[in-house]
């Protein structure tokens, strides 16, 4: 999408150009950059077709043409080139790629990143320094919302800092050739992790000494409009003469057991031997256990995720994770679980008599004792609120789970959304509704995201609502395979519970009743939030073009656009009408239009701006 942006300066560099031309609506004439004869600027382009050549010229062949010495350029750096002579605020191809190698460096040194503030040196989150940060992708978010990065120094990144507040660089430091980072007011330089060096002060060179417990600011970051740029691209070790340097003019006293127990513990950088190699597995079952006779299972999770955090040899995550899952059976049918499975129970059917319960949760009518102990656990957590009694049916009273984290909500999507990715920024849990009129290819467009979709590595699920549709025969003239996305026929998709993390479309949505067209929505939005997926909603539009029941349709959705034809009688050319953006991308449009062109030979749709223009 930033081409199409760059694209609208086309008659500003004319005119910066003295290159003559008229504009009239949406045409601009003018004489043919290459043979003078009478051409025009294609609508919604930047591609400039010439009457006598009969061919069409790109924005970056008109550049090459006017200015001779860029005529070696690639596309990609015309278009930064045409950026920075309008200061265009537009993320190019060429700044992600600046970005992503630089990112990539920080990806292969394993640093240990933090969010910042905006056009700050503060951390975000609570208890930072306990949280760790190693994926490029969710990087990549934080920069998106404008945030600033942060690395961890000390252990955390294998990494000590001296940190130069003054241009003014000791005599020691002139010829040492570390990674070194240009700041406002000085300079960072990146030594090898030296554990022995306390995160300190030294005034009177101005110099702090970053390591276990900080963080310093780094590239792309900006402060006060100045970014931060690095020299040299390997970290060396300390020299014992540079380490004593240092050493020696720290004022700070060295750090008793105590100091280190309470740094320890503030930081959360330290690491014990908890487990025998070969055992770990079994040895943290053992634990888990143990700690589910008196905690949740969310209080279990978090306490084995700590312990395995600070193991010389950790577990992976997941299996931590299938390990909470499995420990439900070896627990003993005490009281506490058995409330857990009773509320777990109703969470899942909202509503169930008492009969249900007993059957359900100890597997069969309890009798006895057993039937004693459930009664009086339903007594309990309708006394103390989890539960209530509506004549014969026990229902689960839905509490409001509280967060403060800021960087956990609304995760980014890890992959690139098919036709809309540099339209909006998205996250899990979106709702993306596309309109389009009847025999418009509403399933053709649907099986196009799903082939962009399984190219990057997703399964995604696909619900129809025809009988007899044809994604089948299309989904194989694209070259889909058996086995690349999950589908089913289903008539109304809101008695369907949808896949946990998983990107679903809906072709289409028919709400008989209009007016409870919000109802249908919010049962999309509940499913989102209970199972942390992304929903695709193809819905179809009034002959005329517009929404049904156009007030409520465009409350809910991330993203609400329309497919609509250049020409009634021929789908070949057609655009996306941007209608409604939640969260756009940096150049902050809310409504436009990408022209599209479709392959009746191949049925693939495709951007024109992916595929060069009309005449391919």
């Amino acid at each position: 999408m930033y081409k199409k942006i760059i694209s609208e300066y086309l008659p500003d560099y004319l005119k910066l150009k003295n290159i003559n031309y008229k504009k009239s609506g949406k045409v601009v004439m003018l004489a043919c950059p290459f043979c003078k004869g009478k051409a025009n600027v294609i609508p919604n382009t930047s591609d400039i077709h010439c009457f006598i050549c009969r061919k069409n010229y790109s924005f970056a062949d008109t550049v090459k043409k006017i200015e001779p010495d860029k005529a070696n350029l690639e596309e990609k750096e015309i278009l930064q080139y045409i950026k920075e002579l309008f200061n265009i605020e537009v993320t190019t191809e060429k700044d992600i790629e600046n970005v992503d190698v630089i990112l990539d460096g920080y990806v292969k040194a394993r640093f240990n990143l933090v969010p910042i503030l905006k056009n700050g040196k503060r951390p975000i989150e609570k208890d930072w320094t306990n949280k760790d940060h190693y994926d490029k992708n969710e990087w990549k978010t934080w920069l998106g919302n404008g945030l600033n990065i942060g690395v961890k120094t000390g252990k955390k990144s294998n990494i000590t800092v001296i940190d130069i507040d003054t241009k003014e660089i000791p005599e020691i430091l002139k010829n040492v050739n570390t990674l070194i980072q240009t700041t406002n007011k000085g300079y960072h330089y990146f030594f090898q992790y030296e554990e022995d060096i306390p995160k300190s002060r030294i005034d009177d060179l101005k110099i702090d000494l970053e390591n276990d417990g900080g963080q310093v600011v780094i590239f792309p970051s900006t402060i006060d409009g100045v970014s931060r740029t690095f020299k040299g691209d390997t970290i060396l070790k300390m020299s014992p003469e540079l380490k004593k340097f240092f050493t020696d003019k720290i004022t700070v006293p060295r750090r008793t057991n105590s100091e280190l127990v309470k740094e320890n513990i503030e930081t959360g950088n330290f690491q014990i031997d908890l487990f025998k190699e070969g055992s770990r597995s079994n040895d943290m079952t053992r634990i888990g256990g143990v700690l589910r006779k008196t905690l949740s299972p969310t209080d279990t999770r978090q306490v084995l995720h700590i312990l395995n955090n600070h193991n010389t040899k950790p577990l992976g995550y997941r299996e931590i994770e299938a390990m909470v899952t499995s420990l439900e059976r070896y627990n003993v049918n005490d009281d506490q679980e058995l409330a857990h499975k009773i509320l777990d129970y109703l969470k899942l059917v909202e509503s169930a008599t008492k009969t249900d319960i007993e059957l359900v949760v100890t597997g069969n009518l309890a009798k006895g004792e057993l039937k004693k102990k459930v009664g009086k656990l339903l007594t309990t957590l309708t006394k103390e609120q989890y539960i209530m009694r509506r004549g014969r049916y026990f229902q689960i009273i839905k509490k409001a789970e509280w967060s403060e984290s800021l960087i956990d909500t609304g995760k980014a999507i890890d992959f690139k959304m098919p036709y809309f990715y540099d339209v909006a920024n998205f996250n899990w849990e979106d709702l993306i509704l596309i309109g389009s009129k009847a025999k418009y290819g509403k399933t053709h467009i649907g099986m196009n995201m799903i082939k962009r979709l399984v190219v990057q590595g997703i399964k995604p699920y696909y619900i129809s609502l025809e009988t007899g549709s044809r994604f089948a025969k299309i989904a194989l003239q694209l070259g889909l395979k058996e086995g690349d996305f999950k589908h089913t026929f289903c008539a109304d998709p809101t008695q369907i519970e949808l896949e946990k993390n998983a990107v679903t479309i809906i072709d289409w949505l028919l709400v008989i009743d209009k007016a409870k067209t919000d109802l249908v929505f919010r049962h999309f939005i509940e499913q989102l939030d209970k199972n942390k997926g992304l929903l695709i909603i193809f819905q179809q539009l009034k002959p005329d073009g517009g929404w049904w029941a156009p007030n409520m349709v465009p409350q809910f959705p991330a993203l609400a656009v329309k497919y609509l034809y250049e020409k009634e009688d021929d789908g070949t050319y057609g655009h996306f009408k941007i209608e409604e953006v939640r969260e756009p991308t940096n150049y902050g449009k809310k409504t436009f239009e990408l022209p599209c062109k479709y392959n009746w030979k191949t049925k693939e749709l495709n951007r024109l701006d992916e595929q060069g223009g009309k005449n391919d």
